[in-house]
């Protein structure tokens, strides 16, 4: 199974499984999935103003998989506008490593439909120094 369809069957599996009953339960995708990266996210909300959340990306033919929490400063809708947080993540090329996120996350009148910016840096516990996360995702709030 091709690594973009794989990503889309768990966040979909995720979706569908128990786990609605959450506050607020957000799945995001980036619109690099048409290019040749695919990521996949999925966001659960303690409370609103911290969020834990699950990161999958495959590109150049690697997975890579960062898990954070992140904490929503001064948030008007519930985990949203800026946030600031850390990961837990990394991949086969890269080792796993600690880092770093600060991000925004809009979401529209609805309060459905939301768009998250995101960077963050950190460093591989192994021998490759940095760590870099990104994200650039259109998602939906159950």
């Amino acid at each position: 199974m091709e690594m973009r369809t794989y990503l889309i069957a768990v966040a979909m599996g995720l979706l569908v499984s128990g786990q609605l009953a959450a506050q607020q339960f957000e799945i995001k995708l980036s619109p690099l999935l048409l290019a040749s990266v695919g990521a996949v996210a999925v966001e659960y909300g303690v409370n609103d103003e911290f969020g834990l959340e699950w990161d999958g990306i495959a590109a150049g033919g690697g997975f890579y998989t960062y898990f954070s929490g992140k904490y929503y400063f001064n948030p008007r809708k519930g985990l949203d506008r800026f946030y600031g947080g850390v990961f837990l993540g990394g991949g086969a090329e890269l080792g796993a490593g600690l880092g770093f996120l600060l991000g925004t996350k809009i979401l529209s009148r609805n309060e459905k439909v939301l768009f998250e910016i995101g960077v963050g840096l950190g460093r591989s516990l192994g021998e490759t120094g940095a760590l870099p996360a990104g994200k650039l995702h259109f998602g939906y709030r159950i």
